[in-house]
């Protein structure tokens, strides 16, 4: 795993925002199962569109694995086909062989740029992972190369309503937040010439303040802010969590997307 990252993290060119990304996921493996409700409830619920499929795939590959909630679903549903999982952690990557053993191949990669990946998928397949690309339009594009003939990609991600109770308390207060714009479901940036489809689903999850809400995202590693954005000052991240006590709700709106 060492030699496989040192590929990913230096000679490869992954920016210096994957690199962290890549580290914070490494931290909070060995807890992440345990702080990852809706992580674990939306790849059950990828995990059913997938089902619905019909015949099974032979080659299936997955972009960003985890800790392997959706992976799991994939090797219990298609025992037959040839499972490549990938991650950009090596943290989450070995969490995942542990749980599900030897039977897939394992692949450190940043799933945006998936060069050195070998033949064709005739699924495709991500949890949670592509809201991570800096650009999704071209990292679409590049996976969709990837699918064999009458291949489909099934992927779910995050939408621009996510986390809008923060944003909204930021807004009040004046300041800024760090959270990452995320595409409404028209505005998904689908590569040219494909067939696509969107779904949505919002997914209330409740902290008891602020601060709770914080720390779950560093305990998932999930914690990196849009790219360019300047932390507050502690005097004005103070202010923003005394506006959160007594309870807080965040939405997580999530996209089910499709290419064929």
């Amino acid at each position: 795993m060492r030699r496989a990252a040192a590929g990913v993290f230096g000679a490869s060119g992954v920016s210096a925002r994957k690199e962290r990304i890549g580290r914070a996921f490494s931290a909070g493996a060995a807890r992440y199962d345990a702080v990852a409700p809706v992580q674990r409830l939306v790849a059950a619920r990828l995990a059913e569109r997938i089902m619905a499929l019909g015949p099974g795939p032979r080659r299936i590959l997955e972009i960003g694995c985890g800790t392997g909630f959706l992976s799991a679903a994939l090797v219990a549903a298609f025992a037959d086909a040839a499972l490549v999982l990938t991650d950009i952690s090596p943290a989450m990557l070995a969490r995942c062989r542990a749980r599900l053993g030897e039977g897939p191949a394992y692949r450190l990669l940043d799933g945006e740029d998936p060069r050195g990946l070998e033949g064709r998928f005739d699924l495709i397949v991500s949890s949670l992972a592509m809201q991570w690309f800096g650009d999704l339009r071209g990292g679409l594009a590049r996976l969709g190369a990837r699918l064999a003939p009458g291949g489909r990609m099934m992927f779910a991600t995050l939408g621009a309503g996510t986390f809008a109770e923060w944003r909204a308390v930021h807004e009040t207060l004046g300041l800024a937040s760090g959270t990452p714009v995320y595409p409404a479901p028209e505005a998904l940036p689908w590569p040219a010439g494909v067939a696509h489809a969107v779904d949505e689903e919002f997914i209330i999850q409740h902290y008891a303040n602020g601060a709770e809400f914080v720390r779950s995202l560093k305990e998932l590693g999930a914690g990196e802010p849009a790219p360019g954005y300047r932390p507050l000052p502690p005097g004005a991240f103070r202010r923003v969590l005394g506006a959160l006590e007594g309870g807080f709700a965040v939405t997580y709106h999530v996209l089910y997307g499709e290419i064929w």
